[in-house]
C-alpha cells in the first residue's frame, strides 16, 4: 500500500444509463437526485496518474521514461491493471442522509439484459480475487482506456434512496457529492496499484511478447514456445495455469533445428522483466530458448491425452498478448494466424470454394459461387480456409478432432471405390497452398498416417514430452506410400499444385436480406453470449421481399460464432464484432469500390485512432442528437466491449445470415491460365493414351 503524497486532479463528465428507470436517451442530467443511476467517465493524465505511483515508489525512479518506452503496449497493459484494480475493489459503497446509498460498480458487473436495474453485487469473502474470472490476455477495453494523453475509467454510478421520499433532497446525493465520493475512491485506488517495480514488470511482460511476435516472420516461423511454459490449464473451465508438478514445463526437442534462441532488445523495461534467466545483465538484450515453429506445413502428433491439442490451443492464444503469470506469456504465435474447423450447419453466400468442392450432383451449382444457408461438415471447413486465404491469413490452425474427416483426408482404397468424389481433402491442397499462398498449416493429428506424406517438420509429443520425428515421419512415408499414384495428371496425389480457380475471388458486402438501414440496427446476444443478433430496433421499416426466396426468414441477422475458437475475449469481443460488422456494412453502402479486408483496413485505422472503439461506437450515430442504438445496446446488454482482431470481424460478417456478397472485377492471373491450360492438355493425353490402350 503506498502512501499518497498528492490529490490527483480527475475530469469527471456524468451521461444517462439506459438501465435507470428515469432514463431518456434525448436528454442531459440536470438533476442527479431523480435518478437511480448515471455513467461516469472519470479521466486523468497518464504522467500525473504514474507521478504519483513514482513518487510513491522511490525505487523506480525513471517509471516514466521507461513505461513511455512500450507505447501502446504499456498504455493497454495499465488499462489492463486498473481493470483489475477496480474490479477487485468493487463495489465501492458511500453512506449518504437517511440512509442512501452511492455505490459505483464496473459496467461488466452491473449489466443484464433486462431493461430493469440490477441491484449492485455485494463483495463475497472467498480468497479467489474477483478479477481472476477475467480472460488472461492484455486487451483494449471500451471502460478502461488509455489513449495518447489520458486514462480514461467508465463507471456505473447506482443510488439507492431506500424507499425515501425523493422529494426531500436530503435524502438524495448532490453532483457534488458524488464527485467527492468518486474523487475519493479513484484516490485510492491509485494507492492499490502494483508498484513502480511491479508495474514495469507487467509492462514489459506485455512488450516482450509483441517483440517476439514481430521477429517470427525474420526467423521464417510462425510461432515460437518458450521452454519452461506452463501449457495446460487447471480444468477445462478455468484460466488459471495447473500447478507444475503434475503439470510438466514444456521443453523443446534436444539436436533438433526447431530448437532455437531468439533475441530482442527490450531497453530500459529489460532490468524489470521477472524472469532472470533470460536476462543479460551486461546490456538490454533478452534471450530466449525454446522450439521455433518453422513456415510450411508442420504436424503436431502423438496419442490420445499426450497434449496435442493442449500445444495447439497455445499456439492458437498465441496471437493475443497474455498476463504475467498465465504460463504461457513467452509463447507467441503470428497474429495472421488463423483457426480453420468444420461447422456444420453455418451460413455462406458467394464463396470460392471450388479448389476443395467440385462437380456437385446439383444441377447448375458452381462452387465458385457457393452458397448455401446449411453447410455440411466438409462444405463448411472448405469455406473457412477459403475465407482464411482471402482474409489474408499467415497460417490455419486445424485440428482433426473438430474437422470433418472426408475433408481432411481420403486413403487409396476409398480413392479406389469412390472415384467421382466431390471433395478435394486439404491433405492434398497444404503443399500448394503454401508454395502459392505463402499460408502455412499447422495441424493435429493422430488417426490418418497419409498426413506423414507431406509435412514439412513434425513435433511429436509422448507423455507431454516433444521430440523432432520429421526423419521418422519420412521413413514411414516412403515404406507405405510408395510415392501414391498420379492425381488427374495433375502430380502426386497428397500435393497437388493450387489451380488459379480456387483462389478466393474479391468480395464486397452488399445488404442483409430485409435489412434497409443498418444504422438503425442493434447488436444483441442470443444463448448466453455464443450467438449475436442483429436486427432493425421496432418502428423502422424492412423489405422481407429482398430476402432470398422472397419470404422472411427467422434465422435473418443471427450470428453462430460459437466454433470460432480464437474469439478469447468472451462475449464482450464477440459484441464487438457484431458492432463492427455493422459499421463495416455501413462503409461499404458508401464507398461500393473497397473489398472486405480494404473495408476491414478502414476498419483497423479507425480503432488505432484515440478512444478507438468508444469512438466508432458513438459515430455510428441517427441524424438526432440522440446518441447511436449502438452505443445504448452497448450499455444495456454488457457494459463495454473488447477489441477484436480483424479476422474474427470478418467471421463475423460473413456469418451473418440472410448477408450477400457481391464479387469484384479482378485482373486475371496469367500463370495460372497457363498452368490450367497445361493440366488439360495433360488430362486430354491421358485420356487419349487410356483410349488407345482399350483398343489395342
Amino acid at each position: 500500500m503506498h502512501k499518497l503524497f498528492k490529490m490527483p486532479v480527475w475530469k469527471l463528465d456524468f451521461s444517462q444509463d439506459p438501465l435507470s428507470h428515469y432514463e431518456d436517451r434525448h436528454s442531459v442530467i440536470e438533476n442527479i437526485a431523480t435518478l437511480d443511476s448515471c455513467i461516469v467517465t472519470a479521466s486523468i493524465d497518464i504522467t500525473e496518474f504514474l507521478g504519483i505511483v513514482n513518487n510513491c515508489d522511490l525505487t523506480a525512479p525513471d517509471l516514466l521514461e521507461t513505461f513511455a518506452e512500450a507505447g501502446t503496449d504499456g498504455r493497454t497493459t495499465l488499462a489492463h491493471l486498473v481493470t483489475m484494480s477496480i474490479i477487485d475493489s468493487c463495489p465501492a459503497v458511500f453512506d449518504g442522509e437517511l440512509g442512501a446509498k452511492c455505490i459505483f460498480e464496473p459496467l461488466c458487473l452491473m449489466r443484464q439484459s433486462s431493461e430493469k436495474l440490477r441491484p449492485p453485487r455485494k463483495k463475497k469473502k472467498t480468497a479467489r480475487k474477483p478479477s481472476s474470472k477475467l480472460p488472461p490476455y492484455v486487451l483494449e477495453r471500451s471502460d478502461f482506456w488509455c489513449d495518447k494523453d489520458k486514462l480514461n475509467i467508465s463507471l456505473a454510478v447506482i443510488l439507492e434512496h431506500n424507499q425515501i421520499d425523493q422529494s426531500n433532497e436530503s435524502a438524495s446525493f448532490t453532483i457534488d457529492a458524488i464527485k467527492g465520493h468518486l474523487t475519493h475512491y479513484l484516490s485510492e485506488l491509485i494507492q492499490a496499484m502494483p508498484s513502480g517495480n511491479d508495474l514495469l514488470a507487467h509492462v514489459g511482460n506485455t512488450f516482450l511478447q509483441t517483440k517476439l511476435r514481430g521477429i517470427l516472420a525474420s526467423n521464417d516461423a510462425v510461432a515460437f514456445l518458450a521452454d519452461g511454459s506452463i501449457m495446460p490449464r487447471k480444468s477445462g473451465a478455468s484460466f488459471a495455469p495447473m500447478h507444475s508438478p503434475p503439470a510438466i514445463p514444456f521443453e523443446a526437442p534436444t539436436g533438433s533445428k526447431m530448437t532455437q534462441n531468439l533475441t530482442v532488445d527490450m531497453g530500459s523495461l529489460c532490468k524489470y522483466l521477472r524472469n532472470d534467466s533470460i536476462r543479460n545483465a551486461e546490456s538490454t538484450l533478452v534471450t530466449l530458448s525454446g522450439l521455433l515453429v518453422p513456415k510450411g506445413v508442420t504436424l503436431i502428433v502423438g496419442g490420445g491425452y499426450h497434449g496435442k491439442s493442449t500445444m495447439l490451443r497455445t499456439i492458437m492464444a498465441g496471437v493475443y498478448n497474455k498476463i504475467l503469470g498465465d504460463g504461457r506469456e513467452l509463447c507467441v504465435t503470428d497474429s495472421a494466424a488463423v483457426t480453420v474447423r468444420a461447422e456444420d450447419g453455418r451460413y455462406v453466400n458467394n464463396t470460392n470454394v471450388s479448389a476443395f468442392i467440385s462437380n456437385l450432383p446439383i444441377v447448375g451449382s458452381d462452387t465458385r459461387n457457393f452458397s448455401t444457408r446449411e453447410a455440411s461438415g466438409s462444405t463448411s471447413q472448405a469455406t473457412n480456409v477459403s475465407e482464411a486465404i482471402e482474409m489474408g491469413a499467415s497460417a490455419i490452425l486445424v485440428d482433426e478432432d473438430v474437422s470433418a474427416a472426408n475433408f481432411m483426408s481420403r486413403d487409396g482404397r476409398m480413392r479406389a471405390l469412390v472415384m467421382d468424389e466431390s471433395i478435394t481433402p486439404l491433405l492434398y491442397r497444404v503443399n500448394g497452398l503454401y508454395a502459392k499462398h505463402g499460408i502455412s498449416s499447422i495441424v493435429v493429428v493422430g488417426g490418418v498416417g497419409d498426413w506423414l506424406d507431406v509435412p514439412n517438420s513434425v513435433i511429436k509429443l509422448d507423455r507431454y514430452v516433444t521430440s523432432d520425428a520429421l526423419e521418422k515421419a519420412k521413413s514411414i512415408s516412403r515404406q507405405f506410400s510408395h510415392n501414391h499414384v498420379q492425381y488427374g495428371g495433375r502430380g502426386l496425389v497428397h500435393r497437388l499444385q493450387w489451380d488459379g480457380d480456387g483462389t478466393p475471388k474479391r468480395r464486397r458486402p452488399v445488404e442483409i436480406g430485409g435489412v434497409k438501414d443498418t444504422q438503425q440496427c442493434r447488436v444483441s446476444l442470443l444463448d448466453a453470449g455464443g450467438k449475436l443478433s442483429i436486427l432493425q430496433e421496432y418502428g423502422h421499416e424492412s423489405d422481407d421481399d429482398d430476402i432470398e426466396g422472397g419470404d422472411s426468414d427467422d434465422d435473418t441477422g443471427i450470428i453462430d460464432m460459437t466454433r470460432c475458437e480464437q474469439l478469447l475475449g468472451g462475449y464482450h469481443q464477440l459484441f464487438a464484432c457484431g458492432i463492427c460488422a455493422l459499421w463495416i456494412l455501413k462503409l461499404a453502402k458508401e464507398k461500393p469500390e473497397l473489398d472486405l479486408n480494404e473495408l476491414v483496413n478502414e476498419l483497423d485505422k479507425t480503432l488505432d485512432q484515440e478512444a478507438g472503439m468508444v469512438s466508432l461506437v458513438k459515430s455510428m450515430s441517427t441524424p438526432s442528437p440522440a446518441p447511436s442504438a449502438q452505443y445504448f445496446s452497448l450499455l444495456l446488454n454488457i457494459g463495454h466491449i473488447i477489441r477484436p482482431r480483424r479476422y474474427e470481424v470478418i467471421m463475423a460478417l460473413t456469418r451473418i445470415r440472410g448477408i450477400k456478397f457481391d464479387q469484384l472485377p479482378t485482373e486475371a492471373d496469367e500463370d495460372d491460365i497457363r498452368v490450367k491450360e497445361a493440366a488439360e492438355e495433360r488430362k486430354r493425353s491421358l485420356a487419349k493414351l487410356w483410349a488407345n490402350r482399350r483398343k489395342s
